[in-house]
């Protein structure tokens, strides 16, 4: 398999998702070329697609080719290269995003795979061939790192930001109510607090439990899942349609009802240090054994060829 990755290549201190991609197929044993997406001319993308079986544009919102890139699209499969528009995004319900679906060029790619899995009606209707693709992990994160509790010392954490016009007001009253609970024992990181690569493993083997939320939608959840569990981390998120199937249960995380924080802190209090290794362990059992990026590249390769 041929792919070319239309993405933004990024060094391992910092957010670097279009890189483990990459990285998934080279585990596949797939010949991959990593492209960026940002101001490279439409020309130049056809032409590294020779040959190629496959082109996977990794979307970074404002990174895009420079000239005509409807036409750029429509020679890539022409000369016989099926295109994959994927992003790991929630679309429906906010309302910037919403209102491009279907209109950008990005959106008219052969194949559309988002993680954004409730919406299925409402992406046909708009014309786009889509298909759900819950975020998975890279490869080289997988596994539990050292404790450094001298550097990340919370009890309780949370890592990302907020939106209210994305994350609505859950997320808002998940941080007071960790803030109120757990004093200077709750650590937030995130925009002005960022960490990336090697240290936010650091960061989820030093706390005891790491806060999760994601805007609410059915069958939709960020890269914080499988990030946090797939290096340790032991997650509290709240109960969202799809999970349970694909092995995000209680064995391997800690789910509540949303807004159920008095529960989620009696939870949180009754597990024993062996009780959350246990949980941890098979955390990071699932995800190597389901979500990392070479399963999802085979989940591809399956809709788009027939075969994986």
């Amino acid at each position: 398999m041929r792919c070319v990755v239309l993405g933004a290549p990024r060094p391992l201190h910092l957010n670097r998702w279009k890189d483990c991609l990459t990285e998934g197929g080279q585990e596949l044993g797939w010949d991959m070329l990593h492209l960026p997406a940002r101001d490279i001319p439409a020309a130049e993308v056809i032409s590294a697609c020779r040959g190629a079986d496959m082109l996977i544009w990794a979307r970074t919102h404002g990174h895009n080719p420079t000239g005509n890139i409807p036409g750029m699209l429509c020679a890539i499969e022409d000369a016989g290269t099926a295109t994959v528009a994927l992003h790991l995004d929630l679309y429906w319900g906010i309302r910037k995003r919403e209102q491009q679906i279907g209109m950008d060029p990005w959106w008219s790619c052969q194949w559309v795979f988002t993680a954004d899995g409730g919406h299925q009606a409402e992406f046909a209707a708009r014309g786009v061939n889509h298909r759900w693709l819950p975020p998975p992990l890279g490869r080289r994160w997988l596994g539990r790192s050292a404790p450094d509790r001298r550097r990340f010392p919370g009890r309780a954490v949370f890592v990302g930001g907020y939106s209210p016009g994305i994350h609505g007001q859950h997320r808002a009253q998940l941080l007071t109510w960790a803030r109120r609970r757990y004093a200077y024992g709750f650590q937030q990181y995130g925009r002005n607090r960022p960490v990336w690569g090697k240290d936010l493993g650091a960061l989820y083997a030093s706390a005891e439990v790491v806060l999760g939320d994601s805007a609410p939608a059915a069958r939709y959840w960020s890269d914080r899942m499988v990030c946090t569990m797939g290096r340790g981390g032991l997650l509290a998120h709240p109960r969202t349609e799809g999970m349970t199937e694909l092995g995000f249960t209680d064995e391997v995380m800690l789910t509540y009802e949303r807004g159920d924080f008095a529960g989620l802190g009696e939870r949180i209090d009754a597990l024993t240090a062996a009780e959350r290794r246990t949980m941890t362990d098979s955390a990071i059992t699932l995800i190597g054994e389901r979500h990392l990026w070479e399963h999802r590249l085979r989940d591809i390769q399956q809709e788009v060829f027939g075969c994986g």
